[in-house]
């Protein structure tokens, strides 16, 4: 069965968080972010996190958000629900998956700000991910 995991790194320190990836034996970290940046904890920078991880970081914009109801969700104008349903609308109408190869997706982790996946899309990134290939199980880190 393939194990996909999911990570936020708000509230992690960098060891820590590189401890959780390979006590996971995380193959890769796709970093599914509309903006690599972070002005908090520059660590977690996209171009700092592949400098860290090597051929183990990936960015896959395909699967961030888009800028506008992004927006509108964190200024409080969109309700989860609706943030939930246009995400999902998204991804259905991207297709992201067409660009990736199926067997590379055991052991990968989504990754994004949010210390839990409750209300993170990094969650529904992953159901999407287990909606359109069989056998897989989602693990939140």
């Amino acid at each position: 069965m393939t194990k996909i995991f999911t990570i936020g790194f708000s509230g992690k320190k960098p060891e820590v968080f590189l401890e959780v990836l390979n006590a996971g034996r995380i193959s890769c970290v796709w970093d599914i972010r509309l903006w690599r940046q972070s002005t908090y904890v520059p660590y977690y920078n996209g171009d700092n996190l592949a400098a860290v991880l090597g051929n183990r970081y990936e960015y896959h914009p395909d699967f961030s958000p888009s800028c506008d109801f992004l927006a509108n969700y964190k200024d409080k104008k969109l309700a989860w629900s609706e943030f939930e349903q246009k995400y999902r609308e998204l991804l259905n109408v991207r297709n992201p998956l067409q660009k990736c190869a199926v067997e590379k997706l055991n052991r990968i982790c989504l990754l994004c700000t949010e210390k839990t996946a409750d209300m993170c899309h990094r969650r529904l990134a992953a159901e999407y991910i287990a909606s359109q290939i069989p056998d897989i199980e989602i693990v939140h880190l």
